[in-house]
């Protein structure tokens, strides 16, 4: 199987570690990367760093990650680096209908507690 890139596979760990257990199912489901069968492939029983490493490992079988989150890195004055991610549908997809400003809310908090000095923007 082909690795994703480490720098969106640590920026998935990380966001990933920071969803609360009773949550995940959930976010993974509203994220709508894997599907529900691969999603109970995983033993969310054990800890939770395991079952980051599995979701990655699930990731790069599918090539989930590689091409649904296009990476950008950007560089700005005072020597910060940012790695930025689109996450995108292909042509076709169909449409998920849920709460966009509830996940936007809950993506951010989630993402501000994982990351410091993070800023989130939905284009």
């Amino acid at each position: 199987a082909k690795e994703m890139d480490e720098t969106l596979a640590e920026f998935f760990r990380r966001t990933i570690l920071k969803i609360p257990m009773p949550e995940m199912m959930t976010v993974l489901k509203t994220w709508n990367f894997l599907s529900e069968n691969q999603l109970q492939t995983v033993n969310f029983r054990q800890r939770k760093e395991s079952i980051v490493q599995d979701l990655v490992l699930l990731c790069e079988s599918t090539l989930v990650l590689d091409t649904d989150a296009d990476g950008d890195t950007q560089f700005h004055r005072h020597q910060k680096i940012w790695d930025v991610f689109q996450m995108s549908k292909g042509p076709g997809d169909d449409i998920d209908l849920f709460d966009m400003e509830q996940f936007k809310s809950s993506f951010k908090k989630i993402l501000q507690r994982a990351l410091k000095n993070v800023r989130t923007e939905f284009i």
